[in-house]
């Protein structure tokens, strides 16, 4: 419930400010005043949402914010703090067993075409070394299933006080689709290609909206007639919320890792060869 938030908000703002977190935030100038558009961040620690929450305060002062969040820290298996914060920021759940995001990217759909904020950890767990992790599908799915801004965030602890930090980058869109899935059925994708052309075509036009009241509420409505007219078509729409081309993670991903610190890397292949040598230079030693 979003009043909870706004009930603990001035406490969590005061924590911020103890020399425990030190929080910092810079990018303020990037955070559009009213949503709909996608957060997207990299994950250290379960206080990371109450740190993008704060440096997003223009933004939720007029929208609700929905983190996705896996359905274990709802029951407390990931601490009472998960739990708590469930609770004070209501959240859509993620059933990593199923390995599925159609449900979740459903509802994120219904929130943004009522001008609300979805925000999404992509790595899809916490990653406390200074590494990026690879990201899930289902951003790079939603990102492609709806024409609103991405909002690219980064949250690191500072190396000379361990304080918090928050940058917040420039809003960005997704570029037009390059082609559609060639695995799909021929009806399948004829509804896909019905639809990514007008997806691709609302998400240049609003590219050229202003962020303030009027051209949010413009692209919210956009939203709205993007999922009417999916909710429209029938048969075999679970294949557009897996729309997603090779590269759209990746692209994503360096919008949030040109956030972060020179001494960040990205982990992968070469991170984990790396760590392989490490190791054996170890044991011969």
């Amino acid at each position: 419930m979003w009043w909870r938030y706004l009930l603990f908000r001035p406490p969590f703002a005061l924590l911020g400010k103890t020399k425990k977190y030190s929080l910092q935030m810079t990018g303020a100038e990037n955070v559009p005043r009213y949503g709909p558009f996608i957060v997207v961040a990299n994950h250290q620690s379960s206080a990371d949402i109450v740190a993008i929450a704060l440096a997003l305060r223009p933004a939720l002062i007029h929208s609700q914010m929905w983190p996705w969040a896996k359905i274990e820290i709802r029951g407390g298996q990931e601490g009472p703090l998960g739990s708590f914060l469930w609770k004070v920021f209501g959240a859509i759940p993620i059933d990593r067993e199923t390995g599925k995001a159609d449900e979740a990217i459903r509802q994120s759909l219904e929130y943004l075409r009522r001008g609300e904020i979805v925000c999404i950890f992509p790595e899809g767990t916490r990653c406390k070394t200074k590494e990026l992790g690879s990201f899930k599908f289902g951003v790079a799915n939603l990102a492609r299933a709806t024409p609103a801004p991405i909002l690219p965030v980064s949250v690191w602890r500072r190396d000379e006080d361990g304080g918090v930090q928050v940058r917040i980058g420039q809003l960005f869109f997704m570029p037009p689709k390059k082609r559609r899935y060639e695995a799909l059925e021929a009806i399948e994708g004829q509804v896909e290609e019905r639809i990514t052309p007008q997806i691709d075509g609302l998400r240049q036009w609003g590219s050229e909206l202003r962020r303030d009241k009027r051209g949010m509420k413009t692209l919210a409505n956009m939203i709205n007639v993007v999922t009417d007219f999916i909710a429209q078509q029938g048969e075999g729409l679970e294949h557009l919320y897996r729309m997603a081309e090779t590269g759209d993670n990746e692209f994503i991903r360096n919008k949030v890792f040109e956030l972060l610190p020179s001494d960040w890397v990205k982990a992968g292949p070469a991170s984990e060869s790396r760590a392989r040598h490490l190791l054996n230079s170890v044991k011969k030693s």
